[in-house]
C-alpha cells in the first residue's frame, strides 16, 4: 500500500494530467455531458431542485454533498443576492454555501431589459453633460477659424478678402455652420452677398452675418477698419456656439459678455437695444426671460413703459395665473434696470442705465441664469426619454417615431453620445445597437468610433431586436466579492485612513469596471487590473498583458488552458470572476443559468472533489492532503482552519499539535494556529507543499494501514447543517 506521501505525490505532481484521468472515466464523463447539456434549461432554483441529477452534481462541485437533502436551506441559499450583505448566503459563515451561489444567477442576475437603472443614469449624465462637449469643440472651432482667418488675410495680395474666404472650405464650412445653412454649392454665393453687402435672400443667419465683417462691396476691407472688430468677433463666436447647441455653455457665456460689454457702450436707444440679437437675448436671459418666447418689439416697449402709464406695455401684461404674475414681474425688473423715455431715447444723461444699475449688474445676473433655459430644457427631453423608455420592448420602438414625442427619444440618445442626429440613418444605428462591443471582428468594432462603442454597450438588445440582460465584464455579485477580497487582503489591523483608501479603491474599481466594453479596455485600465490582481493574491506575479490576456480568455473546462496549466488556484479564481469568454468576448450577465466561466468551474470542482473521493477510497491522508492543497490558499486567518474540521485535522497533524485542543476555547485555539502559522505562506506553492509533506509523514507514523474515520471530516466540516451560526 503507497505511503501518504507517495498519494499525494502521484496526483499533486501533475494535477492537469490527473483531473485528465478523472474525466476520461465514463461515469464521470456522463456525468458532466447530462450537466452541460441540460443546466441551461434551469430558470429558477425550484427547476434545479427538482432534477436531482443535476442539484447532486452542483452541490458535489461545491463541497456540498453532505446537505444534498437540506432542500430547504439551499433553496434559500440559491435565492440569495450576494450584492446584499444582508442576504441569507451572505450571513452564512461557511463560504461553501457563498461560493454556490455565486455560482448561479438566480439571486442577483440581471433581469432582461433594454437598459438597466445604471445604464439609464449613465446615459441621463452624459445627456446633461453633453454641451460642454459641444462648448470644447465649439471653441476649438471657433480658435481654428481666427487662425484660418488670419493667416489668409496675411498671406494673400488679392483685395477680393471675401471672395478669397468663401473659396477656403473651411472657412466657408464654419460660417455655413454659424449661419445654419445646409452644406450646398450654392452656399459660396450667398454668403459672399452677405460679407459685402449685397442683396440678401431673408435667411436670418445670413442677414446677421452682414454685421460681423467690415467689407466693401468688392470684397475689399474697408479703409481705416480692421476685418473684424473685437465686438463682431464676439457675436460672430457667439453665433456660433448657439448653432452647435452649446450657447449654454460658460465657454459661450465668456464670449458674449464680450459681445455685451462692447455692444452696450453704443446703445442709445430702447429700439436699437432690442434690435440687436445677441444683445437682446443676453439682456433678457439676465433676468429670466426666455428669448425664444419674446418678440424684439414687445422688449421695445417693456422698455419705453413709464410708470404710472396705465396703458403702457408693462401696465397691460396679464396677471390672471401665477405663471403670468412671475412673468410680469421680471418684465417689472427689466424695465426698472434701464431708463428710456416713452420715445425709446435715454432718460438718464449719458447712460441707459437706471440710477443703481450699470452694466456689471446685467453680468451679474445674466451668469446667474444663462443656463436656466438650457437645463428646463434638458429635463424636459429626459422626462421624455425616460416615459417613452418605460414603453420600449423591441428595438424598433427606439428607432421609430412615437405619435406624441417624434424620434425625441433617437435624437437625446444620440445626442448623449455626441452623434449628430441629423446625419445618422436608423438602418447604421440599428447594426450598432445589435453589435457587441467586446468583440473586435463586430460591426461596431470595425467602426473605430468609441462613441458607437459606448451606444452600443448602453443597450441591451438580442440578435432578434428584443430586450435582453446586459453585457457586464463582471457580474454585480462578482463586484461584490471582488471588493470583499480586496479589503481581506490588508489583514485585520488595518487604520481608520488606510479604511478610508480602501473604500475609495473600491469606489473606483465598481465604476470602472461598470464602464469595460471589452478585454482590451480592462488591460489597458491598470489601476483596475491592479486592484483585481490584488484581491486575488496575484499583485507579486509580475504578469504581463500578454500573461492576462492569456489568463482572461482561458477555457477552465480545458486542463491544459493557461490558467489551469498554472497549477494555482488563485489564477482560476480570477478568471472565474470576470464574464470573459475564451474567444475574448463578454457574455451576457445571466445568460443561462451559469455564464460560461461559472459552468466550467463548477465542472473543475466537481473534478477535484471526486479525484479526492476516490484518492481517499485508495489513502484517507492523501485525501486530506489533496483537500488541504485546494482549500489552503484560501484561508487567511486560524478561524479559517477552525471552521472546517478537515482543515484542522491536517494543520493539528503537521503542526503535532494533541487531539485535545479542540477541548479549548475558540480564542485560545486560534492564538496557538497564529502562533506556529503564517498563513500567507499558504500562498506559496513550495512552502505550502512543505506543510503538506510534513502533515503527510506526521500521518502516516501516527495511523495504521487499518482506516481511520477520516471520512467524517469532509462534509460536516463547519458544525450543524454546515453551518457555525448567523451573523
Amino acid at each position: 500500500m503507497l505511503s501518504t506521501l507517495m498519494n499525494y505525490r502521484l496526483y499533486s505532481a501533475d494535477m492537469a494530467k490527473s483531473l485528465a484521468r478523472i474525466a476520461s472515466q465514463a461515469t464521470v464523463e456522463r456525468d458532466a455531458d447530462y450537466y452541460k447539456a441540460n443546466i441551461g434549461k434551469v430558470k429558477t432554483p425550484e427547476d434545479l431542485l427538482k432534477d436531482q441529477r443535476l442539484y447532486a452534481y452542483a452541490m458535489k462541485a461545491y463541497g456540498l454533498e453532505d446537505q444534498i437533502q437540506s432542500k430547504g436551506l439551499m433553496r434559500k441559499v440559491l435565492e440569495s443576492d450576494l450584492s446584499k450583505t444582508d442576504s441569507f448566503a451572505n450571513k452564512l459563515v461557511d463560504k461553501r454555501y457563498r461560493e454556490f451561489a455565486a455560482a448561479f444567477q438566480f439571486g442577483s442576475a440581471s433581469k432582461a431589459a433594454i437598459q438597466t437603472a445604471s445604464q439609464t443614469e449613465a446615459l441621463t449624465e452624459a445627456y446633461s453633460s453633453h454641451r460642454v462637449t459641444l462648448a470644447t469643440r465649439a471653441s476649438a472651432d471657433v480658435n481654428a477659424f481666427k487662425a484660418r482667418l488670419g493667416e489668409l488675410v496675411q498671406g494673400t495680395t488679392n483685395p477680393d478678402v471675401a471672395g478669397a474666404i468663401v473659396n477656403d472650405p473651411a472657412l466657408l464650412s464654419f460660417l455655413e455652420k454659424a449661419t445654419d445653412l445646409e452644406p450646398l454649392p450654392s452656399n459660396k454665393d450667398a454668403i459672399r452677398q452677405a460679407l459685402t453687402g449685397g442683396t440678401l435672400s431673408s435667411h436670418p443667419g445670413l442677414v446677421a452675418l452682414r454685421d460681423m465683417f467690415n467689407f466693401n462691396a468688392d470684397g475689399s476691407i474697408k479703409a481705416n477698419m480692421p476685418l473684424q472688430t473685437a465686438a463682431q468677433i464676439a457675436d460672430l463666436s457667439s453665433t456660433y456656439f448657439d448653432s452647435r447647441g452649446a450657447g449654454a455653455t460658460s465657454q459661450a457665456a465668456a464670449v458674449k459678455t464680450t459681445y455685451f460689454q462692447q455692444a452696450i457702450a453704443g446703445v442709445d436707444t430702447a429700439g436699437k437695444l432690442a434690435s440687436d440679437p445677441q444683445l437682446l437675448n443676453y439682456t433678457l436671459s439676465a433676468f429670466g426671460i426666455d428669448p425664444s418666447l419674446t418678440s424684439a418689439g414687445f422688449v421695445e416697449n417693456i422698455l419705453r413703459s413709464q410708470r404710472g402709464d396705465a396703458n403702457s406695455a408693462l401696465a397691460q401684461m396679464p396677471e390672471t395665473t401665477a405663471e403670468e404674475i412671475a412673468s410680469k414681474q421680471r418684465f417689472t425688473a427689466l424695465n426698472a434696470a434701464f431708463a428710456f423715455k416713452a420715445d425709446g431715447t435715454r432718460a438718464n444723461g449719458g447712460t441707459v442705465f437706471a440710477t443703481g444699475f450699470d452694466a456689471q449688474g446685467i453680468e451679474d445676473r445674466f451668469y446667474q441664469n444663462y443656463q436656466t433655459f438650457a437645463l428646463q430644457d434638458d429635463k424636459r427631453k429626459t422626462s421624455v426619454f425616460q416615459a417613452r423608455l418605460s414603453n420600449m420592448k423591441t428595438i424598433n420602438d427606439l428607432l421609430g417615431r412615437d405619435a406624441a414625442f417624434g424620434k425625441s427619444a433617437f435624437d437625446y440618445i444620440l445626442t448623449a453620445f455626441d452623434i449628430d442626429p441629423s446625419t445618422e440613418s436608423s438602418s447604421k444605428i440599428r447594426r450598432v445597437l445589435l453589435s457587441d462591443p467586446s468583440d473586435p471582428t463586430s460591426y461596431v468594432s470595425r467602426l473605430k468610433d468609441e462613441r458607437y462603442e459606448r451606444l452600443a454597450a448602453a443597450f441591451n438588445f438580442g440578435p432578434d431586436g428584443k430586450a435582453t440582460t446586459q453585457r457586464l465584464a463582471q457580474s454585480v455579485s462578482a463586484q461584490t466579492a471582488t471588493g470583499s477580497l480586496y479589503t481581506a487582503s490588508f489583514g485585520t489591523d488595518v487604520n481608520a485612513a488606510k479604511k478610508e483608501l480602501i473604500r475609495k479603491d473600491t469606489e473606483t474599481y465598481l465604476g470602472a469596471i461598470g464602464k469595460v466594453r471589452s478585454l482590451d479596455d480592462l488591460l489597458d485600465d491598470k489601476k483596475t487590473v491592479a486592484y483585481a490582481l490584488k484581491a486575488y493574491g496575484l499583485s507579486d506575479e509580475n504578469l504581463s498583458d500578454r500573461d492576462l490576456k492569456r489568463l482572461f480568455t482561458s477555457d477552465l473546462g480545458d486542463p491544459k488552458s493557461f490558467a489551469n496549466a498554472k497549477g494555482d488556484k488563485r489564477y482560476v479564481d480570477l478568471v472565474s470572476a470576470f464574464n470573459f469568454t475564451p474567444s475574448g468576448t463578454i457574455q451576457r450577465d445571466g445568460e443561462g443559468v451559469q455564464s460560461g466561466a461559472k459552468l466550467l468551474s463548477t465542472q473543475n470542482r466537481f473534478l477535484l472533489q471526486t479525484m479526492e473521493s476516490q484518492v481517499g477510497e485508495q489513502s484517507e491522508g492523501a485525501r486530506l492532503a489533496l483537500y488541504f492543497l485546494r482549500k489552503a490558499p484560501d484561508v487567511t486567518s486560524a478561524y479559517g482552519i477552525l471552521a472546517d474540521k478537515a482543515l484542522f485535522e491536517v494543520a493539528r497533524t503537521a503542526l503535532g499539535l494533541p487531539a485535545g485542543i479542540s477541548g479549548m476555547a475558540i480564542e485560545s485555539q486560534a492564538k496557538l494556529l497564529e502562533s506556529k502559522i503564517d498563513f500567507k505562506d499558504f500562498q506559496d506553492a513550495k512552502k505550502l507543499d512543505k506543510f503538506i509533506v510534513r502533515f503527510s509523514s506526521i500521518y502516516d507514523s501516527q495511523n495504521s494501514a487499518a482506516s481511520s474515520p477520516i471520512l467524517a471530516l469532509f462534509g460536516n466540516s463547519a458544525g450543524s447543517n454546515g453551518i457555525i451560526s448567523l451573523l
